[in-house]
């Protein structure tokens, strides 16, 4: 309807010169409200785009009470500017990316997984040369169902903000068996892949939570009513695809030597195993990573932060009443 040229010099007239849509009418010998539909033109052409900055800071009093109650190294709670998913993702994102252009030096091996939360972070991380840096994936990225775990996106996204080289361990994260998953990390390249994400000092992950819905359920990696025993056996959560109770402990035993990557435990040794979770629906999973201590850094949001705490105080007074 408009000319590419038309709506740049409106847009310029507008927001550069700092015009009125009247006087540019009269300048261009335009209606007022022909100015106002070019102007949305260019806004949904993408010639004009909006970028809100500010400081991200932790709440400290929520903060400091993670850190004291679950022993963690780091907490950064986000406050909730607008309560709604997309944006709290955003924003904890963010926070995250800023804290790792700051963290990484160089020689560092960082393990990544991947999830919604981890693609959230992914975007926002600001290019940062380092020398030497090598990124990781940490569980198995390839699914077996046309819907994408956007694993690769978020390794790739690592390694060109830290222009470092990028290692995929590119198999199904859950096999058949485990004689099949055994057999595949008899796999030189696979077992290479996995031994650095062992040596990685820097772990970076999402926790997952038990929903039908999640990204490994709909990523065809359980086969039907196998979600539901999961669940029914007291699952809560999972780190790199592999599940826990609320009290910390491993859910499935055969399950977990179906899984390919990291172990839990071999998180605890990280220098920097730092998690991101947001949403209240991850408090129970992110009370038994704590629990597990597979996590030392935490990424959340304030009303994550309240509710993990109210559930963990909660849940120290019923082990209270039944002594």
């Amino acid at each position: 309807m408009y000319t590419r040229k038309e709506m740049i010099r409106v847009a310029k007239l507008y927001y550069e010169k700092a015009l009125t849509q009247q006087e540019i009418a009269k300048l261009e010998n335009i209606s007022r409200p022909t100015v106002s539909r070019i102007l949305d033109a260019a806004l949904q052409e993408g010639i004009v785009t909006f970028s809100i900055n500010y400081p991200l800071e932790s709440v400290d009093e929520l903060e400091d009470e993670l850190k004291s109650r679950f022993g963690l190294r780091k907490a950064f709670v986000v406050p909730v500017i607008i309560p709604e998913e997309s944006f709290i993702l955003a924003d904890v994102g963010k926070a995250l990316g800023e804290y790792l252009h700051d963290l990484v030096s160089d020689g560092d091996t960082i393990g990544v997984s991947w999830g919604t939360s981890l693609t959230y972070a992914a975007k926002h991380l600001k290019a940062t040369k380092r020398n030497n840096v090598k990124v990781v994936q940490l569980n198995g990225s390839v699914s077996t169902t046309s819907f994408s775990t956007g694993a690769i996106n978020i390794l790739d996204q690592f390694a060109k903000a830290f222009y470092s080289q990028a290692y995929a361990l590119a198999v199904p994260t859950i096999v058949d068996s485990s004689e099949i998953a055994t057999a595949i990390l008899r796999d030189s390249g696979v077992s290479e892949i996995i031994s650095l994400g062992r040596q990685a000092n820097i772990a970076v992950f999402g926790i997952g939570y038990t929903s039908h819905q999640s990204v490994l359920n709909l990523a065809g990696y359980f086969k039907q009513n196998e979600y539901d025993k999961l669940i029914e056996q007291g699952a809560v959560g999972d780190i790199c695809s592999r599940y826990f109770k609320v009290d910390g402990t491993l859910c499935d035993d055969t399950l977990n030597e179906r899984t390919i990557g990291l172990q839990l435990d071999e998180l605890k040794q990280k220098e920097h195993s730092i998690a991101i979770a947001c949403g209240e629906e991850k408090v129970q999973a992110t009370l038994g990573a704590l629990r597990g201590g597979y996590v030392n850094t935490l990424f959340t949001d304030e009303m994550t932060a309240k509710a993990l705490i109210h559930e963990h105080e909660s849940a120290k007074a019923a082990e209270v009443q039944q002594k």
